[in-house]
């Protein structure tokens, strides 16, 4: 069992985005990319340099759709001056 150090306010905000999804699998997904990131930048041989090459285009992919995202949603925000 993990502590988790943030501010009361952060956590909240964290539960609120999860939704329905349990914490203790959405930890395990951040523990999961933390590792994929690791092996990404330690990767040497071969095998390990493919699956980084892998895991990058897909954390690439899931920037675009963000960039995208945010993008869109500043085009439809009224001007303040």
């Amino acid at each position: 069992m993990a502590r988790v150090q943030v501010s009361d306010e952060t956590w909240t905000a964290y539960r609120v985005a999860l939704g329905s999804t349990p914490v203790s699998a959405a930890l395990g997904q951040l523990v999961e990319r933390e590792v994929a990131s690791h092996r990404r930048r330690t990767a040497l041989d071969a095998e390990g340099v493919r699956a980084a090459v892998r895991d990058a285009r897909a954390v690439a992919g899931e920037l675009e759709t963000l960039i995208a995202r945010l993008e869109h949603s500043t085009r439809h925000e009224p001007a303040t001056h």
